[in-house]
């Protein structure tokens, strides 16, 4: 990296106080066998499928998993497999209460912190999985965690976004979104008019900027590098839930 691209990623992400985080695939390791897949095999539909039913409908409400195992397994007229997914479902629900970080997950989210960044993350979260409490991780690096079974609104809406500006009391000019989706991270986050990073965990090669307000990074310890010193303090957040 030349000491131009480092001057204008800086004056990029001049005004920035407050970062947000994608959890999946971006902090959190993803499960081996993603849980919308599971649950598209046991009733023998199309993941793509899957993906929108559930974002249509569980990743919009908080339920649990035998309440959304029953759904499914009414919705498409299978009652025997309310038993296996309510047991799928219950699976993913422990995985999030007990996530594993990334390595490199702790050690950027400390060294943001030290230098006043507000902390969030912001998730598309089927309503069965969110924890009853926050897991120890998030309370102690993060300022709090908005899933979309709680807002109603999913990744790439505007109104996702949305609630997190309101929680961080953050315009849009002094929010930076990290994620590894394009369409629902890096589309969504730019087009509400936020900063953006594309975490390319598996270097899928091409250039690291990718747009004029999107930079390309391959691991999360290179993002406290492209920031400025950082705001003196911190915003609070309207509410800590995740403490």
């Amino acid at each position: 990296m030349t000491t131009q691209q480092q001057r204008s990623r800086r004056t990029l992400w001049e005004g920035v106080r407050g970062i947000c985080f994608d959890l999946d695939g971006t902090l959190v390791r993803p499960e081996a066998e993603p849980t919308t897949g599971q649950v598209a095999q046991m009733l023998g539909i199309p993941l793509e499928e899957a993906r929108t039913m559930m974002e249509q409908g569980a990743k919009r409400r908080r339920t649990t998993p035998e309440a959304l195992a029953r759904d499914l397994a009414a919705a498409f007229h299978r009652p025997a497999l309310a038993g296996p997914l309510t047991q799928v479902l219950e699976q993913a629900r422990q995985r999030a209460a007990e996530p594993e970080l990334f390595p490199d997950a702790e050690p950027t989210l400390v060294a943001l912190r030290e230098r006043g960044f507000a902390l969030f993350a912001l998730t598309n979260s089927l309503g069965s999985s969110i924890p009853a409490e926050p897991p120890q991780a998030f309370r102690t690096l993060l300022d709090q965690v908005i899933y979309s079974a709680e807002t109603g609104a999913v990744k790439p809406e505007r109104e996702a976004f949305a609630a997190l500006e309101h929680v961080s009391r953050l315009g849009p000019d002094r929010l930076l979104h990290v994620g590894d989706s394009p369409r629902a991270d890096v589309a969504g986050a730019a087009a509400a008019g936020w900063h953006t990073a594309w975490l390319d965990r598996h270097q899928a090669g091409g250039p690291l900027m990718t747009s004029a307000r999107t930079v390309r990074l391959h691991t999360l310890t290179t993002l406290p590098l492209l920031l400025t010193a950082g705001p003196a303090t911190a915003p609070a957040a309207i509410s800590a839930a995740s403490r």
